[in-house]
């Protein structure tokens, strides 16, 4: 049977309308949400998508759980609001109010965070997004199988041995680097047990390598699709000296110079 044009256009305007209806009833916006993104021009600013990317880049080296500067944490958003030494961080709502907007906002050209010859400042753009983002409520909208959940007091627990991507020998030949799911591991060379396991912010570690001194790991990994790191271990600290976000996919190699200055990625 052939429809005709008038009642294909009538059809298509009513699935239009009846799919508008049923999308508002299910995923209704509060009235104090319309208006905050009425004043932040009408986007809806994610922060699994927007913010975490921009934070991630710039300020997670600094503070995670394996290297919390200021006891500051940047890597879960109810940490990120509540602030380290100073009082919380993020006002939800008000973003002028907010200790973060002080911190990376420009003042004559300068900023307090990133640190000077750390990372770049935020790009406006990046501004922006933080401000309105808070000026939403500075929801948390990270999927749950995203949220990180492993630190150096809850490393993982494998109900099967993780596979190991990579290996190495101190130079003294003491420990053994074992990568594994979000950590590396460092044994004593003669199996006769574990010193110590350092757990990071990647998930998927792809290299381990000594210093030529021994006295530092470099870590190579990442979070797939998402993030490229390398991290600088202290070895007789068992802390984490540096942590260097590098584009948006895992790295997958690392090697020192012989002078034990700098690290090649690949």
């Amino acid at each position: 049977m052939k429809i005709p044009p008038h009642s294909t256009a009538r059809l298509a305007k009513l699935v239009c309308a009846s799919f508008m209806m049923l999308s508002a009833l299910l995923f209704p916006l509060h009235a104090a949400d319309k208006v905050m993104m009425k004043k932040s021009g009408g986007k809806q600013v994610s922060y699994y998508k927007d913010i975490r990317p921009v934070f991630q880049a710039k300020c997670q080296g600094c503070h995670q759980p394996a290297k919390a500067k200021g006891d500051y944490v940047m890597t879960d958003v109810a940490k990120l609001i509540a602030g380290g030494e100073s009082d919380q961080a993020v006002i939800p709502h008000q973003p002028q109010q907010s200790f973060l907007i002080e911190q990376v906002t420009p003042v004559k050209g300068e900023v307090e965070m990133p640190p000077k010859g750390k990372e770049d400042p935020l790009t406006k753009d990046e501004l922006k997004l933080v401000t309105d983002w808070i000026k939403q409520g500075a929801k948390d909208d990270t999927p749950v199988n995203a949220r990180e959940v492993y630190d150096m007091n809850h490393p993982p627990k494998y109900a099967v041995p993780p596979v190991v991507t990579s290996l190495d020998y101190s130079p003294d030949g003491k420990l053994l680097a074992v990568a594994g799911f979000h950590e590396v591991l460092l044994h004593k060379a003669d199996g006769s047990g574990l010193v110590v396991r350092l757990v990071g912010l990647s998930e998927r570690i792809e290299s381990v390598r000594f210093s030529p001194d021994g006295k530092l790991l470099a870590v190579t990994g990442g979070l797939p699709a998402r993030m490229g790191e390398v991290q600088i271990w202290d070895v007789a600290k068992k802390k984490l000296k540096q942590s260097v976000p590098v584009g948006f996919d895992t790295l997958y190699g690392g090697s020192w110079s012989p002078d034990g200055k700098t690290v090649a990625l690949a």
